[in-house]
């Protein structure tokens, strides 16, 4: 049965991480502010017929909203780790990171950058740093808390979207996509989509830059890999950006303690640019 007063409050969360008023989801879905403020409050339920529109300006599926399976409960497989005191991935920015801000070099200030799958921040307070708008996009709640945690204590904001990366919907255009091991919680069957999506959603001269994890048979799975995670093979990012200009296409082996255990991973890096629309 669903609980009116916890739909109201998953409604009111999602359209402040969002960074909506209630004024504009009621122009967005063409009823009153007052409709969505007694929403919020557990005093009525949107209509059946407006939930396609409103989970999608939310940035979440119609199941998700009713339900709160990406809000309210374990989203990710590193909630454990990230509720911890120390942080996971430890501060220091990823050699990726700092390439794109070579790149971009003195190009930086009011430049718009997604961070997809930030876990707890470490990159995305690096590019705020740098002096880059981002949006930092992450689906765990207690990796949400230590992005806030992080850079409140840094001085640097970022604008954190508390989303799973599959439900996302893109709205805004970026000068910079980035991700850093965490597209391999893209479904096989969905990765064309999302990827002809990131290109869309990137402006003109802009760029996308992405690690990701390579089947490599020589390579064991890493002890804490999830069963939701899948491999990528050598050439996927080139044929994914085959149409763009390609500065940097990488493949390397690194070791990694994650889990507390000592392994290495095939990874396969990406810096490519829009060159036109």
């Amino acid at each position: 049965m669903l609980n009116d007063n916890q739909i109201g409050r998953r409604i009111a969360l999602l359209r402040k991480e969002r960074g909506y008023t209630q004024e504009q989801i009621s122009f967005i879905l063409n009823v009153t502010p007052q409709a969505v403020s007694k929403w919020e409050k557990g005093n009525a339920l949107p209509d059946t017929s407006l939930l396609p529109l409103l989970a999608k300006t939310l940035g979440i599926s119609i199941d998700r909203l009713l339900t709160g399976g990406s809000i309210m409960e374990k989203t990710s497989p590193y909630d454990g780790e990230y509720k911890k005191e120390e942080y996971y991935w430890g501060l220091q920015h990823s050699l990726l990171a700092e390439r794109i801000v070579e790149i971009m070099q003195d190009d930086k200030a009011n430049k718009r950058l997604l961070d997809i799958g930030s876990g707890e921040g470490r990159d995305a307070i690096y590019f705020a740093k740098c002096g880059f708008q981002v949006d930092a996009l992450e689906n765990s709640t207690p990796g949400i808390e230590k992005i806030r945690q992080y850079s409140q204590s840094s001085g640097y904001d970022v604008n954190v979207l508390h989303s799973d990366m599959i439900g996302y919907e893109l709205k805004a255009s970026y000068d910079v996509i980035y991700s850093h091991g965490s597209l391999q919680f893209l479904p096989l069957d969905q990765r064309k989509n999302h990827f002809e999506k990131y290109k869309r959603h990137t402006c003109v001269g802009g760029l996308n830059a992405h690690l990701i994890f390579v089947e490599k048979p020589f390579i064991k799975i890493a002890p804490d890999w999830q069963k939701d995670e899948f491999f990528y093979l050598s050439g996927d990012l080139a044929r994914y950006y085959h149409d763009w200009e390609i500065l940097r296409c990488d493949e390397q082996i690194i070791d990694c303690n994650s889990a507390g255990i000592s392994h290495q991973h095939a990874v396969h890096s990406i810096i490519a640019r829009k060159i036109e629309a």
